[in-house]
């Protein structure tokens, strides 16, 4: 009898192991398919880079004594080089539900940004509409797609592995969110500059993503209330009621349905 115990409750151990195989399989094959679609975003881009250098470099040899680029310039530069970006991305992936792309230097973020039919499609779907755990970065499907709603609010997956909005989390360290204040964010039509100026771990259900006032008297006390809620201490601009900003939203794991919500204005 007791044998036979054993021998059932080594068969249970067994089943567990292997279903226990299965779900880690599982889970790096999983990944393994996130990485392959984050490298050929990263092929894209640096294709791009590289035909700006070439193009960069004929134009220095043809003028020699040329000056170095204004601001201005290199603003318009820098916005050409995103918008070739989201050109190729559209056409590489026939998607033309991408419509922008965000850039946060030295961060680890930097992806085309798509908007589906709700909230749901982009979860766990890569541009090319396949099953990809990591998802997209996508836009709030009730936002304007030209990002000029008082609030736009991007969604990204917080995951193990650094994809997506995992590096985010970092914001919520004084020294590494002053360092890293600047995100640019092009569509094809323009190019914006953003200042981050809130980081802060906040309840699922907390009311961090309302996009539009009717009242402009309610944005800049709405703007004041997501600066207030940071953890870190951040310079920023007086806020105006024509501000527009986005919040970058993201999972978080201090406590149960937690998300990690960066606010950052447009200042150019």
């Amino acid at each position: 009898m007791k044998s036979k115990i054993m021998s059932v409750i080594r068969f249970i151990l067994i089943i567990i192991i292997l279903a226990c195989l299965a779900i880690l399989g599982k889970r790096l094959l999983d990944y393994r398919t996130n990485l392959q679609n984050n490298k050929a975003i990263e092929e894209v881009v640096k294709e791009v880079e590289k035909d700006s250098t070439n193009n960069t470099t004929n134009d220095a040899d043809k003028k020699p004594d040329s000056k170095p680029l204004s601001p201005e310039e290199e603003f318009q530069k820098k916005k050409e080089h995103y918008q070739k970006i989201i050109s190729v991305l559209k056409e590489k992936y026939n998607n033309d539900d991408i419509v922008a792309f965000i850039d946060i230097p030295d961060v680890g973020v930097s992806y085309p940004i798509v908007q589906g039919i709700d909230n749901d499609y982009y979860l766990n779907r890569g541009l090319n509409g396949e099953y990809d755990i990591a998802g997209s970065i996508f836009i709030d499907m009730n936002n304007k797609p030209d990002f000029n709603d008082d609030n736009t609010v991007i969604y990204g997956h917080h995951l193990e592995i650094k994809s997506m909005f995992t590096p985010l989390d970092q914001y919520r360290k004084q020294e590494f969110a002053e360092k890293h204040q600047t995100i640019y964010l092009a569509t094809l039509t323009e190019l914006r500059e953003y200042k981050i100026f809130s980081a802060y771990g906040i309840p699922a259900d907390y009311q961090y993503r309302t996009l539009y006032f009717t009242d402009r008297d309610d944005v800049v006390p709405f703007f004041n209330k997501l600066r207030s809620n940071s953890e870190v201490l951040l310079d920023s601009p007086t806020f105006k009621a024509d501000d527009k900003i986005i919040t970058l939203s993201t999972c978080q794991y201090d406590y149960k349905d937690q998300r990690l919500a960066i606010h950052a204005v447009r200042v150019k």
